[in-house]
């Protein structure tokens, strides 16, 4: 089979599902190919590659536009087979019937994804595979046959990266992501996690992660492989606890890999023995989640269960040890005001975060927090008015346009606030009133690029290199505000 993956843009971090997908299938013998969307050659592409399949894998608020690109795949030849999986799909697999799908994948696809080109291939009925929904076999309230969740992560072909980096910028970009396991126990309100435990429970274990050695093969082929100057391992918890598998990592990555590196933590779980020994294998920077500055809303419905001082303490102790910090707050949250809000960038600034990101708040279908915004009245379901970007108007009802106005502002200038604290009493004073978002974001963009490059991934680019990463940062940045209709121009 020949199977073309769709990307409705590719950012800095490398989209690890589609290499996975990809080396899944060609251990099966199938041949595989990439189209961008944001590049404007979907037809060009069908026409060119002929594919069986294609595939795409959805996140709510950029799964319109795949919508759409299926719509013209179909348009462009109704024989093609397409298939969809990822967040959106999991929580929403209602969209096998409202659209031209040919199958829907339901959470983890390691397995389903080989047995769905198999039985296309063979011509073979799709319905019968676990995890996998139709239109034949959807129905409302059934629940869904599932296979165990895959805990044996060792087994897995290593990422197809040759598929993205032959024809994007990531293949000279000198910062490679990785994943070490698979899993969440914690149940914060708005992730996803939570109700992906609740619809694998009783069907295998909650975490999952790759022995040493198997991260450790990886990494020395992709280092040899690809220039290679920095990792991100974009797990969303690194580690649980000091224990051997942490030892035997700073051991081997130290002596075999040699990179600085970035990882995801919870704040309530970085001791200072974790965070010494993660420094001494090359930790540049961490990031740990902020969500908000009230402890309500950060307890109550967030459901974060983490307190003032956890945070202060768990940052204090990256500055005490030279680690460079990353965090995000989440703004507008249902009920919230605009000083709640502000609270969250105050909590930053007292936290002496080295870069902060201040998303809008947006009602994910099946969470916790997306349906309490629905039965509250915040939210009326409608998910395809999400939009790509997180600094985008709040899609809640219960906010003022001059409020949704104040949430943009600030989630654009709070990022420039936290590396210029004094700006602090100006921009949320003055500047978040007045109707100059466009003006925000570039100031925005130009402090995450500075901090980003100099601090967080501190990396080494020639001035060219520099220049033309500037601009391509930029233009994607952009991109992210433009509505699904830009990405098939010229399709």
């Amino acid at each position: 089979m020949k199977v073309l993956f769709i990307i409705k843009d590719v950012e800095y971090i490398d989209p690890m599902g589609i290499m996975l997908l990809s080396s899944l299938a060609k251990e099966k013998g199938h041949e595989t190919e990439l189209c961008v969307l944001a590049d404007g050659t979907l037809k060009k592409k069908i026409k060119s590659f002929k594919p069986d399949v294609v595939a795409f894998s959805l996140k709510t608020g950029e799964h319109t536009y795949y919508i759409k690109a299926n719509d013209a795949v179909k348009t462009i030849d109704p024989n093609i087979k397409t298939v969809v999986g990822g967040p959106h799909a999991t929580f929403f697999p209602e969209i096998v019937m409202q659209h031209d799908f040919d199958a829907l994948v339901v959470g983890e696809g390691d397995d389903a994804w080989p047995e769905i080109l198999s039985s296309l291939r063979d011509r073979r009925p799709l319905d019968i595979i676990p995890n996998v929904v139709t239109k034949k076999n959807f129905k409302p309230g059934v629940p869904i046959k599932m296979r165990p969740r895959l805990r044996d992560l060792d087994s897995l072909p290593f990422l197809d990266r040759e598929l993205v980096y032959k024809q994007t910028r990531l293949g000279r970009f000198p910062m490679r992501s990785f994943m070490i396991g698979r899993g969440c126990p914690y149940k914060c309100s708005y992730c996803f996690n939570n109700r992906y435990n609740k619809l694998y429970k009783g069907n295998g274990p909650l975490l999952a992660r790759m022995s040493v050695d198997r991260i450790i093969a990886e990494l020395k082929e992709l280092k040899s492989t690809y220039p290679t100057q920095f990792i991100k391992f974009y797990d969303d918890i690194f580690v649980f606890k000091d224990d051997e598998w942490l030892d035997e990592f700073v051991e081997k990555y130290k002596r075999e890999i040699g990179l600085p590196y970035h990882c995801l933590m919870r704040a309530n779980l970085l001791t200072e023995p974790i965070l010494l020994k993660l420094k001494e294998a090359g930790l540049a920077s961490i990031s740990m989640s902020i969500e908000s500055g009230n402890a309500h809303i950060r307890d109550d419905i967030l459901k974060r269960n983490m307190n003032e001082q956890t945070l202060l303490d768990a940052f204090a102790l990256c500055k005490k040890h030279g680690v460079e910090t990353f965090s995000n707050t989440i703004l507008a949250t249902p009920g919230s005001t605009i000083e709640d809000d502000i609270a969250g960038l105050d909590l930053n600034i007292k936290c002496k975060v080295s870069l902060g990101e201040f998303p809008v708040f947006f009602p994910y279908p099946r969470t916790e927090l997306g349906e309490y915004s629905i039965e509250n009245g915040y939210f009326d379901g409608d998910f395809d008015k999400l939009h790509m970007s997180y600094q985008t108007f709040s899609p809640l009802s219960g906010f003022s346009d001059k409020q949704k106005l104040q949430q943009v502002n600030l989630s654009l200038l709070a990022t420039l606030v936290l590396w210029k604290p004094s700006l602090r009493n100006l921009v949320v004073k003055r500047l978040i009133n007045l109707p100059l978002s466009k003006l925000y974001f570039v100031f925005y963009f130009l402090t995450k690029a500075y901090i980003v490059k100099s601090r967080i991934y501190p990396m080494k680019f020639t001035f060219f290199d520099t220049i033309r990463s500037i601009y391509e940062s930029f233009v994607l940045e952009k991109f992210k505000h433009k509505d699904e209709s830009s990405l098939l121009k010229g399709s």
